[in-house]
Parts: structure tokens; sequence; C-alpha cells
């Protein structure tokens, strides 16, 4: 049950829209291109939480589920984000049977299409009911989804997820006996806790997937052997280069990449648009539109970049990946 490409740099796809705010289909596979042109990528990873995976409809997911794993057949595997249709409106919650429905139907369309792997964000649409602690609730719905689909599930827990949901090591150990859960990608700056998650399904057959590539050395030193971060999308030969060095005994140049991954996240605001900017730069017909959400108090949208900013942004990101070209 383990999906390909679960180790190394995956890559959090963003998401193309046009002017309007529509899903821009050939945008998105021109991005696509560019990502594959990049080197250093062992998995693509299509509704992400960096390419605004609460903005999507039902069918924007079915549309780049289709696209992403027909342009990807036979060349690399394709992880899917099917959870359930919600913006993460905390006060405006789906209807949990509707919102299971889709996260079934939405894994189903993905196997179908080919994906390696389907993607669940741990499941704050659904609170408990009578008789009910959130693990119950953890449980029963990675236990409705697993059961429909034969091809490996990934658990995400992203970095606002509501500590209620948030999975404890005991949690984990649970949810790693569950077959064909596979992975859980955990957005955490905390080595500790990421240890104790490690710790806890050392002896399974699960995997870890560090959620933050500014950990990723810690996590390699963990026996964590993936990745999921915007530097995966953005810079993926600089950290394919903390793994390679690492497992060639070359301490020291594993931590001088891990350095230059984080410079990047701290010095790039707005990755994705500093990103799809870069690409139209290499010729690649990329729009760098955003989708705005309406009265979501839970979602801000980062200013986009000036000029200045843009240059800056450029200039550290040819300086730091020049040495892993």
């Amino acid at each position: 049950m383990d999906p390909k490409g679960l180790h190394g740099a995956i890559a959090p796809v963003y998401t193309v829209f046009d002017e309007t705010g529509a899903f821009d289909e050939n945008g998105q596979r021109a991005f696509l291109d560019y990502l594959a042109e990049t080197g250093g990528l062992t998995a693509y990873f299509v509704r992400s939480g960096l390419g605004q995976m609460y903005a999507f409809s039902y069918e924007e997911v079915r549309a780049i589920t289709r696209i992403a794993c027909g342009h990807f057949a036979g060349k690399a595997p394709v992880f899917v984000g099917t959870t359930g249709i919600w913006d993460r409106n905390l006060d405006r919650r789906p209807d949990p049977d509707v919102f299971l429905e889709q996260a079934v139907s939405l894994s189903r369309y993905a196997q179908d299409c080919g994906a390696a792997a389907v993607v669940h964000t741990m499941p704050e649409a659904i609170t408990p009911v009578a008789h009910e602690g959130f693990d119950d609730v953890i449980l029963r719905y990675f236990e409705a989804v697993t059961q429909a689909v034969s091809i490996p599930v990934i658990a995400y827990q992203p970095p606002i997820t509501e500590e209620p949901y948030r999975a404890t090591p005991r949690l984990l150990a649970r949810l790693a006996d569950m077959p064909g859960l596979a992975a859980i990608k955990a957005s955490t700056l905390n080595a500790e806790y990421l240890f104790n998650l490690a710790w806890a399904v050392r002896d399974k057959n699960f995997a870890i997937i560090a959620g933050c590539e500014t950990v990723y050395y810690v996590a390699l030193c963990l026996g964590i052997n993936a990745t999921i971060g915007q530097g995966c999308t953005t810079n993926p030969r600089v950290i394919r280069a903390i793994e390679d060095r690492f497992r060639a005994g070359d301490r020291a140049g594993a931590i001088a990449a891990q350095a230059s991954v984080n410079r990047l996240v701290a010095g790039i605001r707005n990755v994705t648009e500093f990103t799809k900017r870069y690409a139209r730069e290499q010729g690649r017909a990329i729009p760098v539109y955003t989708r705005r959400f309406v009265n979501n108090p839970y979602w801000t949208h980062p200013d986009p970049l000036s000029e200045a900013e843009y240059q800056a942004a450029k200039a550290l990101f040819l300086a730091e990946t020049a040495p892993y070209a």
C-alpha cells in the first residue's frame, strides 16, 4: 500500500487562476510543465494547502485531478487532496454527511484517474456526536475513506489545525494500524512533537511527512524521508540536496543546504506569486492571480509583491539555488 514517491521533495502544487479567479486549466498544465523541468521532485500534490485547497468547488477538484493525473501518467506519482468541500469557516461547517460523501466520491474519482494516493486533512468539518470524542471522529472519518478506495490514503495536519483534531502520539499509533492509511503529513516546527510522532510509529509500516521543509534535516535524523513545503515547489533541488548529502554522510553539506532552504523561506514573501512570476519569466504562460475568499474570517491573503520585493526575492532565489543547479 505504500504510495510511490513517498520520499524526498513532494511539491505542494500551486493552483493557477485567471484574472476573474476562475481555475485556469491551460495555465495549470503550463505550471506542471515548469515544475517537471525544475528537477528534484519525486511527486506532485495537487489541491494542496499552498494551492488554496479550501477555495475549490467539487467540479474543480475533479478537474485538477483529471489534469494532473493525465499530465503525469506513466511519468510521476500524483497525490490528490480529496477532502470534502469546505472553505474552513469554523462558524459555517458543512453538513457532515455531505462532506464525507464528497470525500469518498472524490477519492474514488482520483483513484480512477490514476492517482498514486489521496490526501485528507484532519476532519475539522465534522464535530463529535453523542458519546463521541474527537479521536472517535478522526478514526471514523479515516476508516470510511480508507475502506472506499484501494490506493493509499495520507492524512494531512495543516499548521492551522484546531487542537482537538491534532494527532497525539497515541492517536497516531492507532491510525497507523488502519489498513490503507499510509502516512501523515504533519506541518509543525516543533521538533519534540515531530520526534514523539515518529517514535509512536517506529515499528509500524507507516510514514511521516515533514510538513515544514525548514526542519527537513531534523526530520531525516528521525528517519522521516519526505517533506512537503513551499520550497518543494519553489526550490526543490536545494531540498533534494539536503537528503542526498545526508544519505552520503555529508552532514555539513546537508546542513548548508538546509540553511539555504531556510533563508529562502524567510526571504520570499508571497511565495506562490513569486514562483508564478518567475515561471512566467522563463517563458511559461502562467497567470499570477489568486482566488479570494468572501466573508471568511479564518483565511487571509498576502498582499501582492511590489516590483522591488519581487526583484529582491529573485536575487536571493538565484543566489541560494545557484550551487544546486
